[in-house]
């Protein structure tokens, strides 16, 4: 972007999320919108949207987990990695009440995307996780697409995670799944000896 000060190109510090101009050593910090997003202006990488083909911005969500997103429809592009912390760890502390179930539209399941970073056809299914929603993934590329809405669909979807630490959460989750943590003893030097001496003095 330009420097809205002097016009003169400002140098983007993707690390703290801000711009410096060089000319008049001015800084410019773009704004959060309700949705935790930061926008940091065009990416340098040239990805461009899937639908829309604009091309994509810098984002970072709740000033951490980076993503893309576009100017136009507001879809988002996240790392599948990146994507599932930032879940996690929004739903870990989101304290508002969930938003009921919404029922999706079955046709959205035979749409076609392409990959905005390697531009071959993405996987297209409904997301095995809370919100219900239909998402597009690159496994080649381990991206992943949101429409409009769908990141907030997802954090404020119903679920015994929301609010709830994260390690409490997996507890609770093995605890679901019927699965128990075996209990090992513990072995002391004196449970590894006296078999052994038992053994020498009985001979």
């Amino acid at each position: 972007m330009n420097c809205p000060h002097c016009g003169a190109p400002m140098t983007l510090f993707r690390e703290r999320d801000y711009y410096y101009c060089q000319h008049c050593r001015s800084y410019h910090f773009p704004r959060v919108n309700k949705e935790g997003l930061r926008v940091l202006g065009e990416n340098p990488e040239g990805i461009h949207c899937p639908g829309c083909h604009d091309l994509l911005n810098l984002i970072t969500y709740d000033d951490f987990f980076r993503g893309y997103q576009c100017p136009k429809c507001l879809g988002l592009l996240f790392n599948r990695t990146t994507f599932r912390e930032a879940i996690d760890f929004h739903r870990s502390r989101d304290k508002t009440p969930p938003e009921p179930f919404s029922v999706i539209d079955l046709a959205e399941l035979d749409r076609v995307t392409y990959c905005p970073v390697c531009q071959k056809m993405m996987a297209t299914f409904q997301y095995n996780g809370p919100g219900n929603i239909v998402i597009d993934t690159c496994h080649p590329c381990d991206m992943i697409w949101l429409d409009y809405g769908e990141l907030q669909k997802v954090v404020s979807a119903p679920g015994r995670d929301r609010g709830v630490p994260r390690a409490k959460a997996f507890a609770e989750k093995r605890e679901e799944s019927g699965e128990e943590q075996e209990r090992q003893p513990i072995n002391t030097f004196q449970d590894r000896i006296i078999p052994l001496l038992e053994a020498l003095f009985s001979r």
